[in-house]
């Protein structure tokens, strides 16, 4: 399946989507991009570590050892399948102190949501088994994961505690809500609406369930949002200028600039731990890679290069 990050889930395929400071002065965004990837180092082969990223690690969903697993890329350049399941597993969400990743699988039967250690060991489940759930979003208090889940009839917005334990539905809407992004104090979860169609919308609901609100509603496909370190921008993919791009909102909605412009198309953005960078998914260079630019859209590399598709970037310290 072809751009993971675009494919809208129906309530029987939650997991399908994987198959989206110090004191000194701090480098320039436009430094830090054009150094977080080894340039000129050669194309790397099949399987072969991608070049270093400038700082943390960053997880993403491949298939380049047949099925769909979950790798870690380094800064030191490593590259580690941490699932190696003969299952799909896809994904990942790094807990906020970098030692778990949050993951759905279909290993038992249907999609569920499972608990690792960052080096892939100690595979726990946490979903309860009433429904097919996917997308989790690790809250930054360390508290809890919100995912999206069919338990209840169609695609919902829930959180549970991060062993799985009281899960609580967010959302009540005919339409089927999915990819829950939370903001950095843990109070507001983002999520992407399917309306009908093309047309996908990003909505904001406070982590209790009230408040909910439209963010980016309009006739054109708004997907895959995610909060900026500091929370005051929300990053997100739409085809409103015809395919899809990269662009930045401020938190309320307003102010959308789109950041990339290229005919391939460019989804799923992660921000690095700092804000400076972001790392998108994109076809640009014949099948689905992942990238990195500064967060103006500036400095565009390639970090993964694999004939396979790589995609669902998120980032760790």
């Amino acid at each position: 399946m072809t751009l993971r990050a675009m494919v809208i889930l129906t309530a029987s395929t939650l997991v399908a989507s994987a198959c989206s400071a110090a004191t000194s002065p701090a480098p320039s965004a436009s430094a830090k991009a054009e150094a977080s990837l080894a340039a000129s180092a050669p194309a790397a082969s099949p399987s072969e570590a991608p070049p270093a990223i400038s700082e943390g690690r960053i997880a993403f969903g491949s298939e380049r050892d047949g099925n769909s697993e979950i790798y870690v890329a380094g800064a030191d350049g490593s590259l580690a399948n941490l699932t190696n399941n003969p299952a799909m597993d896809a994904q990942p969400t790094w807990s906020p102190d970098g030692t778990q990743i949050a993951f759905a699988s279909d290993r038992d039967g249907k999609s569920q949501l499972y608990v690792m250690n960052a080096d892939g060991s100690d595979v726990q489940l946490v979903s309860d088994g009433t429904g097919n759930d996917g997308f989790p979003a690790w809250s930054p208090d360390g508290a809890h994961i919100a995912f999206a889940s069919d338990r209840d009839g169609n695609a919902e917005i829930y959180v549970t505690d991060a062993d799985g334990t009281s899960p609580t539905r967010l959302t009540n809407d005919p339409n089927n809500d999915f990819a829950p992004a939370w903001s950095p104090d843990s109070t507001q979860i983002a999520f992407d609406r399917d309306i009908g169609g093309t047309n996908f919308d990003i909505y904001v609901i406070n982590a209790d369930g009230t408040g909910e609100t439209a963010l980016a509603a309009d006739s054109a496909g708004d997907q895959s949002p995610a909060w900026s370190p500091n929370g005051s921008q929300i990053a997100f993919f739409s085809n409103r200028d015809g395919n899809a791009e990269i662009y930045v909102m401020q938190r309320d909605g307003s102010g959308a600039a789109r950041i990339t412009n290229d005919a391939a198309d460019d989804v799923a953005p992660a921000w690095s731990p700092d804000g400076t960078l972001l790392a998108f998914v994109s076809t640009r260079d014949g099948n689905e890679e992942i990238y990195v630019m500064a967060s103006d859209g500036s400095d565009v590399m390639r970090l993964t290069d694999d004939p396979a598709d790589d995609g669902e970037p998120a980032w760790s310290k």
